[in-house]
């Protein structure tokens, strides 16, 4: 069963239901019981359709701190790079994580090489 067609079906059937025979019973149902059973799928909807919209909003703002959290993130690591008493090597850019100059010229931070490259096929 389908989401998508149970509610314009059940709207469809409410309306033309309730035009030419309201009174008369279908199947063990009320047009009154069906109606509310309609109504009350069209307020689950109305309820989620509002929380998704809050939802999107609040993940807007936290896209939006994110940014701005990252712009600040940048200024702090070159201000960190341009301040006199600390600069480039400094152990703050290490517990920061970020790599130091001498660790660089180390060779620590690059990748290691295959001695083995893969032999074969490759069918």
């Amino acid at each position: 069963m389908s989401y998508f067609y149970v509610m314009p079906k059940g709207d469809q059937i409410s309306l033309a239901w309730g035009d030419e025979t309201k009174d008369t019973v279908f199947g063990g149902i009320a047009w009154s019981g069906h109606n509310a059973d309609l109504a009350a799928c069209q307020e689950a909807d109305a309820r989620i359709s509002e929380l998704e919209n809050r939802l999107d909003g609040e993940r807007a703002i936290r896209d939006q701190l994110r940014n701005q959290l990252g712009e600040r993130n940048r200024k702090v690591y070159y201000g960190v790079l341009a301040h006199p008493d600390y600069g480039d090597d400094c152990p703050l850019l290490a517990r920061m994580g970020y790599t130091r100059r001498s660790d660089q010229d180390s060779g620590l931070t690059r990748p290691a090489l295959i001695s083995n490259p893969p032999t074969g096929s490759l069918n």
